[in-house]
């Protein structure tokens, strides 16, 4: 049996997600602080000996078939590097599937990585991020995760300080919420920068706040400057989700809100053991409401 090699795939949170308009494109300008928690799918490949690739594992909402990011990672690769082996791939998901947290699109990140290892390709993490993006805005940034700054249409990245340690409560609810359905449905003015360039990108207050947090490495400050422009519409969508976070707010979580498009809500607390206690206050109630309940720190980008 042939070297078998892994990758963790971390869930990613929105500390910010700020929606400037809409492009000429199709696509939304953004600026998102973005942030990766230890909320993880896991990804093994194994070479093959002929040229097939096999997707393995996986679940009923992110099946192994090549409608899959992993798939069409190793598609996108084959296509402009040339495939160098077969791939058996086995896919263990944890990351909750049409939940704001870019499970998905994390999986991609780990699949080029684990590319990048097996066929000794030599890319460096820009090559990566760019050719990610070919998939999917918010993938590069899984790359190399962390603290970072998401700009243009969320390709365009700039590390950030890493967040100070924080814990946070997910609330996933028994739906999920299609993405562009969300963007589409958000009354956004038009653009009127160059999409290709943030030279005019005007961050909005509570982006600029957060980043100033960071550079403090001030807890309270950036709980203070957490924002989602896009829980307008899920949460119009979808009203029992400000039930959810009034529920976290009550239990003593220091804020609640949605995490990307959505549906999951997060409540922020700084220590692991009040995370902990409030989850397990909480959980039978959500769970009864068909919900499921996580708890995960924020990671640096050395994790």
């Amino acid at each position: 049996m042939s070297f078998i090699l892994q990758k963790m795939a971390p869930a990613k949170i929105n500390l910010t997600l700020d929606v400037l308009g809409r492009r000429t494109d199709g696509y939304h300008q953004v600026a998102m602080v973005m942030q990766t928690i230890d909320l993880c799918d896991t990804l093994r490949v194994r070479r093959r000996d002929d040229k097939r690739i096999f997707l393995h594992g996986g679940n009923d909402e992110a099946p192994p078939d090549q409608s899959n990011l992993v798939y069409r990672t190793v598609q996108l690769i084959a296509e402009t590097k040339g495939l160098k082996s077969g791939l058996d791939i086995y896919l263990e998901k944890k990351i909750p599937v049409a939940a704001g947290l870019a499970g998905g699109s994390s999986d991609a990140a780990a699949m080029m990585k684990l590319l990048n290892q097996l066929w000794e390709m030599q890319l460096s993490p820009q090559d990566m991020e760019r050719e990610l993006a070919k998939l999917g805005s918010d993938i590069p940034f899984l790359v190399q995760g962390g603290t970072a700054l998401a700009t243009g249409r969320g390709e365009q990245l700039q590390p950030l300080p890493a967040a100070p340690p924080f814990w946070v409560l997910l609330i996933k609810p028994p739906f999920g919420v299609s993405t562009p359905k969300v963007y589409q449905a958000l009354q956004a003015p038009l653009w009127q920068g160059e999409p290709e360039s943030d030279q005019q990108l005007a961050l909005t207050a509570n982006t600029v706040t957060i980043i100033e947090a960071l550079q403090k490495n001030s807890y309270e400050a950036m709980i203070a400057a957490l924002g989602n422009d896009l829980e307008q519409v899920t949460l119009q969508w979808h009203p029992e989700l400000k039930e959810y976070k009034q529920i976290l707010l009550d239990a003593g979580v220091d804020q609640a809100m949605m995490s990307g498009s959505g549906p999951t809500i997060m409540g922020f607390v700084q220590k692991e053991e009040k995370a902990r206690a409030i989850a397990d206050a909480v959980a039978t109630l959500f769970e009864k409401k068909g919900c499921q309940v996580y708890v995960a720190r924020s990671l640096n980008k050395e994790e």
